[in-house]
């Protein structure tokens, strides 16, 4: 399976796209972006994915770079600009649904690694960790239609307001649990054209005489005075759930981080070509369906 979605990704690269590079480099975008995606599809370090012994046999004649100039060239912007333009290029031929749902995904590293960008978080209710946070909007049909990453300590609630500014959120209900209760996220969804639902970490307490947003306000009535409204908000909240089941559990999927993958720059293009590679197969499960 992983050869086969190598084959897909080298078309993609060096004969649909044919991604440049500028005028001073001998190696183009996609070389750089090939060897990246051997070690990712492989969860493997970029020394690893340089030896082109590791590649598909097919592949071996495609001339590298050296090592130094690899790791050179994928810290500049357009190789995550490139990543990010496939990524948008696969959503577009995705089903879109105006049913949107948002949560956050822990990422931890060893309490004993060295890396300055980890942050000490929350991992659940009762357990702390130090890492970083997959911060995501996804769809009911399992697209993850945008996406941030930071340290684990960031509040879910705070950076939901600049994720929504990253999807169409118009006319579109976003459902959220507990964390993203607060009145500055309904009004920045609300802001956006959408509407956000989240239940409070209190049902059926009072409510303080500061002023809440109207969607909140609204939010609170329809779930905890409306049972069908309650269950109709947990049924398809889980969907957000499931999207990151999916998304870890694909043989290429987001598994726990690598020991080569630490500082934040490099966890936010991990991550990029993570899901970059999961949708692809969301497309060839839709494909199927409709030739069904």
């Amino acid at each position: 399976m992983d050869g086969e979605l190598l084959r897909k990704l080298y078309h993609e690269l060096f004969h649909h796209r044919k991604l440049k590079s500028g005028g001073r480099f001998i190696y183009s975008d996609a070389t750089i972006l090939w060897i990246y995606f051997v070690g990712v599809v492989n969860d493997r370090s970029m020394r690893w994915a340089h030896d082109s012994r590791n590649w598909p046999l097919w592949a071996r004649r495609l001339e590298r770079p050296s090592y130094s100039q690899l790791m050179r060239r994928l810290g500049r912007p357009s190789i995550r600009e490139d990543i990010d333009a496939l990524n948008r290029s696969v959503i577009a031929s995705l089903p879109k649904s105006t049913d949107k749902t948002i949560d956050g995904k822990p990422m931890t590293v060893g309490i004993y690694s060295k890396d300055p960008d980890a942050r000490f978080g929350k991992v659940s209710k009762t357990m702390w960790g130090r890492g970083y946070k997959l911060h995501a909007i996804g769809n009911k049909h399992g697209v993850i239609e945008a996406f941030i990453v930071t340290g684990l300590n960031a509040g879910e609630s705070t950076i939901a307001r600049s994720l929504v500014r990253l999807t169409d959120m118009r006319d579109a209900i976003l459902r959220g649990d507990s964390n993203y209760d607060s009145s500055p996220t309904y009004a920045a969804v609300a802001e956006q054209g959408g509407r956000l639902i989240a239940p409070r970490r209190k049902p059926g307490t009072g409510l303080s005489r500061r002023k809440h947003h109207p969607d909140r306000l609204r939010a609170i009535e329809e779930l905890e005075h409306s049972e069908e409204m309650g269950t109709r908000h947990r049924r398809h909240r889980v969907r957000i759930e499931q999207t990151f089941g999916h998304l870890t559990n694909l043989p290429c999927g987001l598994a726990p981080l690598p020991n080569c993958v630490r500082r934040l720059h490099r966890v936010e293009r991990w991550v990029a070509a993570k899901i970059l590679l999961y949708h692809p197969q969301l497309a060839e499960k839709y494909t199927l369906v409709k030739a069904a």
